[in-house]
């Protein structure tokens, strides 16, 4: 966990040459990009590991408003019970979602085009299945990078948002939306093949 703090400060160092940026609590790397005059803030959340293709996408996007970029390193983080994650936990997001209040969030995904839904789910010792799949969701204590542990219990919500007038692929999203929808922040899942040209038409359309 020191190594992993210590790349993340390393990012950070070399990001804030060039941005404003920061570490949360959760050992999440912030980055804030100001685009032009007017528009509203939107947050973008990704995988750690997915940061360089992330930010390849976003160098050089034109867009009105503010937009947070978040990458979160939850899925790289080992448990106490040494139960390994498939994938980002919700405590980390949201946090950032009531300590930032984006009026828009967008959560990278495996895939194309736009998440607009997800049907509920848990991960069990036998893995991922459905939120009546028999088992018991897994209850895991998750150390962040900067030694903060918290619990996460691993099933997750159905959630939904309108489809919007796009000429992207749309369908399922990631299990991480329901966070943002429970708290009214307008979400959506945004695939990371072809990430940037579904950014550049969401964010001309916002």
């Amino acid at each position: 966990m020191p190594a992993l703090l210590e790349r993340l400060s390393q990012d950070l160092e070399v990001l804030s040459g060039h941005l404003r940026a920061g570490l949360d609590e959760f050992g999440t790397l912030l980055c804030y990009l100001e685009g032009g005059r007017g528009g509203r803030t939107t947050l973008l959340h990704a995988p750690y590991e997915e940061a360089l293709p992330v930010l390849q996408a976003l160098n050089g996007l034109s867009f009105r408003g503010r937009l947070l970029l978040a990458l979160d390193p939850s899925p790289l983080s080992p448990t106490r019970e040494e139960v390994p994650l498939s994938g980002p936990t919700r405590a980390p997001l949201e946090h950032l979602l009531e300590r930032t209040r984006p009026d828009r969030l967008l959560l990278a995904f495996p895939g194309e085009g736009l998440g607009l839904t997800y049907p509920g789910g848990k991960e069990t010792q036998a893995g991922w299945g459905s939120l009546e799949a028999p088992g018991a969701a897994l209850v895991l204590h998750v150390e962040a990078p900067t030694g903060l542990t918290y619990r996460e219990v691993r099933a997750y919500g159905p959630w939904e948002s309108p489809p919007l007038p796009l000429d992207l692929p749309q369908g399922e999203g990631p299990y991480l939306g329901g966070v943002g929808r429970a708290l009214g922040i307008p979400t959506y899942g945004v695939g990371l093949v072809n990430l940037r040209a579904s950014l550049e038409a969401l964010l001309r359309l916002w």
